[in-house]
Parts: C-alpha cells; structure tokens; sequence
C-alpha cells in the first residue's frame, strides 16, 4: 500500500517535469523570435534612383523623336514626320521647353507640305488644309498661358509663311495693357494677379500678348484704399489705364475731427447757459465725420 502511494507520488514529479521541459524552451524561444521579427531590411535605393533616371530616358527619347522628324524633313517624307511629331507632342506633357521645341517643329512640317503641295496639280486644297492645320496649332500652342510669348526665332531658320501665321495669329487672339501714370509711384499693380513689369524699352508698367476678353487689375500701396478695375482687352489694340489712390484716413484724423465737434457743442451750451436759457433755438449739433 505504501508502496504504491510512493509510485503515484514518483509518477506525479515525472508528469511535472516533462510539462515543464516543453514549455521552458518555447519561452526561450520567443525572444529570439521577436528579435528576428524587428530586423529592419536594407533600405531599396532603387525606388529613389528610378525617378530621376526614368527622366533622363525620357528626355533623350523625346530629343531622339525629334532629330528622327528633323531628318525625315529634310528628306521631304513630311507624313511621317507629322505623326512621329504628334507622338512627341503628346508624350511632353507640361514641359515649357519641350512643348516649343515640339509645336514648332510640327506647325514648321506642316507649312513646308502645305508649300510642297501648292504648286502640284489639284494640289491648292490640300495646301490650304496644311495651313490652316498649321494655323490651328499656332493659336493652340500660344493659348496655353506658358507659351504665349512664344515666337519663331531666328526666323530665318522657318519659312516666311510661318512668321506671317504668327503674325496674323497673334493680332487675332492678343492685345496689350500699358499703365500710364499711377500715384503713388511705388504702387504694387497685379493684371490677373500677377505683377506688372516695366514693359521693355520703356518707363511704363504693362504686358503684352494678354489674351483678349476681360481681366481683373488691382492696384494698391500701403496707407492708401486698394482700387479694383475690370478691363476689356480686345484684339490688336492696346488698352491704357491711369490710377490714383486715395489715402486712407488714419486714427488721428478722426481724433481732431471729434475733438472739433466737440468744440462746437460746448461753445453753444457756453452760449445759451450766460443768457439765462433764453435767446435764439440752439444750432444743430454738427454731422459725423466723413467716412475714410
């Protein structure tokens, strides 16, 4: 009997330790496991090279895509440098430079096809189709407010067909703003919220190639009320303003002005009171001041 209680006992410790082996290196592991879970990776340099390498290649290819037309040009295959021209036109997305380089080479292609086909027979529609294609996109290009100023320069290196397109163009679609005189000379004038500048060659503040309809011109200075003029720009024609502003009235004015009136009531009380209340009906107090 005694026996066997020693054997349960024996059999009890057993049991204990086994449990305890197998939960005692899973606790050891787990450390181990977190620390691995933390390991930080190395950090992927590509995805910061990429960007500017994808720039890269894009640039070149659009510089290839234009020599390509260029020399498609010149061997007189205007067709298919009219469609690798599209191509590029389309890939230069909001890039200044690219877009100019690209519409007029494309406007440049056009007028030359238009020239080649004026003197083949039957040849004068298809010619005149070339040019109003060309005289599309020279009003598209100078339509977006980046390219406005655009022009074919030298224009030795285009045919005179396009200057003159250009030309044409320009009178149709652009007039000027010139500011005469403002006062106070050190007055800040924004066309459209941007700043006026000197125009070149000149003394005066204004801007050329603004796109006719109408705009917003704000003019202001420190210690003077900001004036707001709407103006009407029409084609080939150039619109002349002069501004004067108004000083604010600060709070001094206000000050002597109520300092006055106040004057001029008690001058009047001083009045009635030595005659005893009697004598003519008192003045009417004086107005308020003149809003600034």
């Amino acid at each position: 009997m005694k026996n066997a209680r020693v054997m349960r006992v024996l059999s009890a410790l057993l049991l204990c330790v086994q449990t305890a082996g197998s939960v005692i290196p899973a606790r050891a592991q787990a450390p181990a496991a977190a620390t691995d879970s933390t390991i930080v990776a190395p950090t992927d340099t590509t995805s910061l090279v990429t960007p500017l390498a994808s720039v890269a290649d894009s640039t070149a290819a659009h510089a290839a895509a234009l020599e390509r037309a260029r020399e498609m040009l010149r061997d007189g295959d205007y067709d298919r440098s009219i469609e690798v021209l599209k191509g590029a036109l389309e890939r230069a997305g909001s890039d200044p430079e690219r877009l100019r380089e690209t519409y007029l080479l494309l406007i440049k292609t056009y007028v030359f096809l238009g020239n080649d086909l004026k003197f083949k027979p039957q040849g004068r529609e298809a010619s005149n189709l070339n040019y109003q294609e060309a005289r599309r996109l020279i009003a598209e290009c100078l339509g977006r407010r980046e390219l406005r100023h655009m022009y074919p320069e030298p224009a030795s290196q285009y045919p005179p067909e396009m200057v003159t397109f250009f030309a044409e163009t320009r009178r149709n679609i652009f007039g000027a703003f010139r500011v005469q005189e403002v006062v106070p000379a050190t007055a800040l004038v924004l066309l459209d919220g941007d700043t006026l500048r000197t125009l070149p060659g000149e003394t005066q503040m204004g801007d050329v190639d603004i796109a006719t309809g109408e705009h917003v011109v704000v003019v202001s200075a420190p210690g003077f009320k900001e004036t707001t003029d709407r103006i009407t720009i029409a084609p080939d024609v150039t619109l002349e303003r002069s501004y004067r502003l108004v000083k604010r009235k600060g709070g001094m004015w206000y000050a002597t002005r109520g300092a006055g009136a106040l004057g001029l009531v008690g001058g009047v009380i001083a009045a009635i009171a030595s005659r005893g209340g009697t004598g003519p009906t008192a003045a009417p107090l004086p107005s308020a001041p003149d809003p600034p």
